[in-house]
């Protein structure tokens, strides 16, 4: 018995190494890769204006969100970047490749981005939004709205036609996160459900609010389908 009893101990003195081990090797990564991402941020605070919009178009056509391009988040910060240089990618693109220039001018630079035609920036947020994989840009439609989102709603009718073509697709919209993920798996949100909402609040529902139910929402994108 007190054989089994030392292997048992030992076994346990096994595992607490190992956990040990194991932490140990997990905090070393989780340093490693923030003086990384800390060296990559100075990096970019390091460069001009010009070097980065570059690298923000270049990050516009991976589909970064926002809160995930370095040179977005670096530039919204700076008080003096050339508006030309981000209306003149918007007006070459006139996609989805140009919602970062997009949204940077709209921060930025308001009374330009007013300036710019509607169905101009429609054609970008409603590419975009057909174009999206993870839905964060977006936000969650019951919970937040991301900037993106907010664009999109100041579109007035120019949206409209391409947001009630993508009525009829019912692929999910995901996000990423632990609590957004949680929402979205709770709501099972789809490309339409996006459209939707939208469509309801673009159309003068502006305290429409996403039903739970996804057969209450099929109810109602059935009624504006007729």
């Amino acid at each position: 018995m007190l054989g089994c009893i030392c292997i048992a101990g030992c076994d346990i003195k096994s595992k607490n190494a190992a956990t040990r081990q194991s932490q140990e090797k997990a905090r070393l990564r989780l340093e490693d890769m923030q003086r990384i991402a800390a060296q990559t941020a100075q990096t970019y605070k390091a460069m001009d204006n010009a070097t980065l919009v570059k690298k923000l178009a270049e990050q516009s056509v991976l589909k970064r969100e926002p809160f995930n391009s370095l040179a977005y988040r670096e530039l919204k910060g700076r008080k003096d970047v050339n508006s030309d240089s981000l209306v003149a990618l918007i007006r070459e693109r006139k996609n989805s490749d140009a919602l970062l220039p997009l949204l940077l001018l709209r921060r930025l630079d308001e009374r330009t981005y007013a300036q710019l035609p509607a169905d101009l920036r429609a054609s970008v947020l409603t590419d975009a939004l057909q174009q999206s994989k993870n839905f964060n840009t977006w936000g969650l439609p019951h919970l937040y709205l991301e900037e993106a989102s907010k664009a999109m709603l100041e579109c007035d009718g120019s949206a409209v036609p391409a947001l009630k073509r993508m009525l009829s697709e019912t692929r999910p919209a995901p996000v990423f996160g632990s609590k957004e993920r949680m929402e979205y798996l709770r709501y099972k949100y789809r490309l339409c459900d996006y459209a939707l909402f939208f469509l309801k609040r673009l159309q003068g529902d502006t305290s429409f609010v996403m039903p739970l139910s996804v057969e209450a929402r099929d109810s109602l994108i059935r009624d504006i389908l007729k």
